[in-house]
């Protein structure tokens, strides 16, 4: 009897030994999942910028000598790029940009004057890539501000087909005043016509004047010739 109870009491002391020992490397391998898991977070997130000069919205007095960038991490070389443009919208020529780890630099030329917008481009450090932009201004007259505006040569576009109108519009005016003006040929058809009827209606009228004064009729009537025959027989 003893035997048995000592048996069984045993049993059941390996059986908690063994749930504790079980409960014990679950806590240890969830644990240690956790701290794996919380290190190894940042390096699933995205790189990003975590300062430039200039920075957004910022008026020089003289121009600054390039762009600088700095992310929070290596940036990838490839793909990476650094544009300018001014309030036209026009490219502003700068340098090739610059990679040293996380920072990017390009260089501005120094005859910038006004509002401009750097438009970026890089890859991070995990292959994604990002972009974005920088207003800043150079000058008296500098917002920091960038508002894109009609180009020059667009400018001149509607400016010259502004007066392509106005000439075209001159010449259908012109085209029009002659189309419902008379013409100068129907005009000169009628006279000619016209004086063709005159000319037949005083030939019909001396043809028949002639007509009603008989075929013996001439210019003079011949009384004279009779009046001096009768004389002589007179006599």
């Amino acid at each position: 009897m003893n035997t048995q109870t000592t048996a069984a009491t045993a049993g059941a002391g390996d059986r908690t030994t063994h749930l504790r020992a079980i409960v014990l490397a679950a806590t240890a391998l969830t644990f240690a999942a956790g701290i794996t898991l919380a290190g190894a977070s940042p390096a699933f997130a995205h790189d990003e910028l975590v300062g430039s000069s200039p920075e957004p919205g910022q008026v020089f007095d003289v121009a600054p000598t390039e762009v600088a960038l700095d992310f929070s991490d290596d940036i990838i070389e490839v793909g990476t790029a650094v544009v300018v443009v001014d309030h036209h919208g026009g490219d502003v020529e700068v340098g090739d940009p610059v990679i040293a780890g996380a920072h990017v630099t390009a260089a501005l030329p120094a005859d910038l004057e006004g509002d401009y917008q750097v438009r970026w481009r890089a890859v991070s450090s995990d292959g994604h890539p990002i972009e974005g932009t920088i207003d800043f201004g150079v000058g008296a007259d500098a917002t920091g501000t960038w508002t894109e505006e009609p180009a020059h040569d667009d400018a001149a576009t509607e400016e010259d087909a502004a007066d392509g109108d106005h000439a075209e519009g001159d010449h259908e005016s012109a085209d029009e005043s002659a189309q419902s003006g008379p013409d100068g040929w129907a005009v000169a058809g009628f006279i000619v016509g016209g004086l063709g009827i005159l000319a037949l209606i005083a030939a019909v009228i001396v043809n028949a004047k002639r007509k009603s004064a008989g075929p013996g009729a001439g210019p003079g009537d011949g009384s004279g010739s009779d009046t001096s025959g009768t004389s002589g027989d007179d006599a």
